[in-house]
């Protein structure tokens, strides 16, 4: 059985990030494992330039492959397209892949940085699954980046974050026309000054006190019918599609035969300097945020690569 000092699960920033510092701080035997077959996670749909770097602002993307060229310079293990199955208590991961099948390996100390996964809550209170062109947030930002097509030239987009808002202005370079960008009240979500020059100059129809009652067509959404929660007048939007707005939850399935204290209120991982309950085990990014996720602007995972460290040499001194 292969062994080693530090296992990542997740090839997002954070666990690219928390690897980095790890490497840097001289632990040798790392390994990424990452489910997509992709490094980099959510940052590789980031491509505006919101992110600086030695004074300049980059797009996602180029965060990623900066990260990954400061990686490239230690001698590391990264396998894609693997998908953790069961964290032990003995230490041992089990993963599987294409290539190595089912594989069981051993580590010293291990990092979750899964991140968090969409998840309908029910805040749409109407039924939508009936119709082909609904997707969520995350998935028409995936779809439009990574796969370069438009999952609907009309949408409308319903908002709880600022994501929404970037991919509604994404929609619109890309050639598309936003019916309307509905900001739902119940999620608590207000568009902060900073978040509306994300749409501005864009002409998109925002709705910022509405709601969505009632959606329509064949099988394909055609239209929606909309409520101004303060005139109560009702309009109605053709579109070719909708984009919701749905729950973040933490991708920790492969924990679930540990006994790990949880954040309740955020439904994530409850964590101390991104120390778990179980000492070996460290946690960074959005799988610790829950919920939370779409308000937290941190990406670094650094520090919990040197709690990882810290844990490490405490070991070599028992």
């Amino acid at each position: 059985m292969k062994e080693y000092d530090l296992i990542i699960v997740g090839a997002g920033i954070s666990g690219m990030n928390a690897a980095l510092k790890a490497l840097e701080s001289g632990i040798e035997k790392v390994l990424i494992l990452e489910r997509e077959e992709n490094y980099g996670g959510i940052l590789n749909q980031c491509i505006h330039c919101g992110f600086s770097l030695n004074g300049e602002m980059i797009t996602g993307p180029e965060v990623v492959e900066n990260i990954k060229e400061q990686l490239d310079k230690y001698n590391y293990e990264m396998k894609l397209k693997s998908t953790v199955l069961d964290v032990a208590k003995n230490k041992k991961v089990t993963y599987i892949n294409e290539q190595d099948g089912i594989s069981i390996v051993k580590t010293k100390a291990l990092i979750i940085a899964t991140g968090c996964r969409e998840r309908y809550t029910g805040s749409v209170l109407i039924p939508t699954s009936k119709f082909t062109g609904v997707f969520t947030i995350g998935n028409a930002h995936r779809i439009i980046t990574i796969d370069g097509i438009l999952p609907g030239k009309n949408p409308v987009i319903i908002a709880n974050s600022k994501w929404a808002l970037i991919l509604a202005r994404r929609v619109e370079l890309e050639g598309g026309n936003v019916k309307a960008l509905i900001v739902n009240p119940d999620s608590g979500y207000k568009i902060s000054d900073e978040d509306r020059q994300i749409i501005e100059g864009f002409d998109i129809n925002l709705l910022e006190n509405s709601k969505l009652i009632e959606v329509a067509g064949r099988k394909r959404v055609d239209s929606v019918k909309v409520i101004d929660l303060k005139t109560f007048e009702e309009k109605e939007f053709e579109c070719d599609s909708l984009f919701l707005s749905v729950g973040y939850y933490p991708e920790i399935g492969m924990l679930e035969k540990l006994d790990i204290e949880m954040d309740k209120i955020n439904k994530s991982l409850k964590v101390n300097n991104y120390r778990t309950s179980i000492e070996w085990i460290f946690a960074c990014g959005n799988v610790i945020y829950g919920a939370r996720c779409v308000e937290v602007k941190e990406i670094e995972g650094k520090l919990a690569g040197t709690e990882a460290h810290k844990y490490l040499e405490s070991l070599k001194k028992a």
